[in-house]
């Protein structure tokens, strides 16, 4: 099975600047519901493994603070998560610290790594978008408060069971898994690169509870179409999905990646948690 294994550096500076009309909400009608976590998939002809940032990517003035709790990492291991937390520090702003709570731990056979928010929270006082899920380091950093302080901002788990991984700097030897660039991938849908596109029995669907993330509002087909102009559910939303032709669109991913949309995965077969989400 191959996944996308690496995200462009465009994509990575782009994830929490996303341009859109700020608009006020009550914060009375403020809804939290949890998260999910999207896995990254080791591929057969092995990967490219070492991801180098850009020199057109510029860091911010005043990096974002984040506060990982490890669980059960080596030494080896937790130096080059925290190399990929260094990189994303740099590159994203918060007022608010975003929290990690990493678990290094046996996962399924193949799997690298998985990712995801803690919750996800709309309508709250200073959503830049009505009725729109946000993770909750975005929902944080907009707010300007931490919204579920008892939980952490990102869930992610990294399997111990995987026997290919480097731990070092630079690029991996061949036959060897880089453990910086998959957390630096994993932590991506942390901090909002995910969506809630599906697909069950032939039928695509998109929204949770009744609403789309800011993820999904980005969205588009090869022609130009927003995806959620399509029915949902529907089976013409699952052709969508499985088309080979999602983009991300926003003013700030085309101002990072010269001027053009980033490819999305939507491969003809549905991949739970693999499509449409990388």
């Amino acid at each position: 099975m191959k996944v996308l294994r690496r995200m462009t550096w465009a994509v990575l500076a782009s994830l929490t600047a996303v341009s859109i009309v700020s608009l006020t909400f009550p914060a009375s009608a403020t809804e939290m519901r949890a998260g999910a976590l999207v896995p990254l998939l080791a591929g057969p002809d092995g990967p490219e493994s070492y991801v180098a940032p850009e020199l057109s990517i510029v860091p911010q003035a005043v990096p974002a603070k984040f506060v990982v709790t490890y669980v059960g990492f080596p030494a080896a291991a937790k130096t080059a998560f925290q190399r990929a937390v260094n990189i994303w520090a740099s590159l994203i702003s918060s007022p608010v610290p975003i929290t990690v709570r990493a678990t290094y731990t046996p996962l399924a056979a193949g799997v690298l790594g998985s990712a995801g928010p803690g919750v996800v929270v709309r309508d709250f006082s200073g959503a830049p978008q009505k009725g729109t899920w946000y993770v909750e380091a975005l929902a944080n950093k907009r707010a300007g408060k931490q919204f579920a302080a008892a939980s952490p901002d990102i869930l992610a788990d990294f399997s111990s069971a995987f026997p290919n991984w480097y731990f070092g700097a630079g690029t991996a030897p061949a036959g060897k898994y880089d453990f910086t660039s998959v957390v630096l991938h994993e932590l991506g849908h942390g901090l909002g690169f995910l969506g809630f596109g599906r697909v069950s029995g032939g039928v695509g669907a998109i929204k949770a509870a009744g609403f789309p993330s800011i993820y999904d509002r980005y969205v588009e087909n090869t022609a130009g179409t927003p995806i959620l102009q399509f029915a949902d559910p529907s089976k013409a939303l699952a052709g969508q999905f499985q088309s080979n032709g999602l983009w991300l669109y926003s003013p700030t991913v085309r101002a990072a990646n010269r001027n053009l949309r980033a490819k999305l995965f939507a491969p003809k077969t549905f991949l739970p948690g693999s499509s449409y989400s990388h």
